[in-house]
């Protein structure tokens, strides 16, 4: 199932998220790891109800990266968001295959970026993996039965 936010509720979300990171522990996520998570009914809601985290990632400069998503949980979607990205192109619902989400993305001039991992459906909730590597990987022919 394809989304897409409308620009104010997903600058609201991020500036939302972001805030929420600042008064709490962060997520923390660098290229190359690998993170095992969960998406829980206690993480913050979006404009449109799904439940959703912000990650803070850093990286080299300039250098172009893949994020995925994959959940057997949920129908995966990812962002991202900050200063130098473009705001309303950076969003993923299912090139990952399998109801999963990959985007490709050059960092910005700072570096630094926020992920947001969240769900095509409101009120879904549950374990995900959130993987970033160097370069650009294509999207999968896998479709989504989800």
């Amino acid at each position: 199932m394809r989304r897409s936010l409308p620009l104010v509720a997903v600058l609201t979300l991020a500036g939302r998220l972001c805030a929420a990171q600042a008064d709490s522990a962060a997520h923390v996520l660098t290229v190359g790891s690998t993170i095992a998570g969960t998406l829980t009914r206690k993480d913050r809601r979006t404009a449109d109800g799904t439940y959703a985290q912000a990650w803070r990632l850093s990286g080299p400069p300039g250098r172009t990266i893949t994020v995925d998503l994959a959940s057997k949980d949920f129908d995966a979607f990812v962002m991202a968001r900050g200063p130098g990205l473009d705001s309303t192109g950076l969003q993923d619902d299912d090139s990952g295959g399998h109801c999963n989400a990959r985007l490709t993305l050059r960092l910005p001039p700072s570096g630094e970026c926020t992920i947001v991992v969240t769900t095509s459906s409101r009120n879904t909730v549950g374990a995900f993996t959130l993987a970033v590597r160097y370069g650009a990987i294509p999207a999968s022919l896998a479709p989504c039965h989800g």
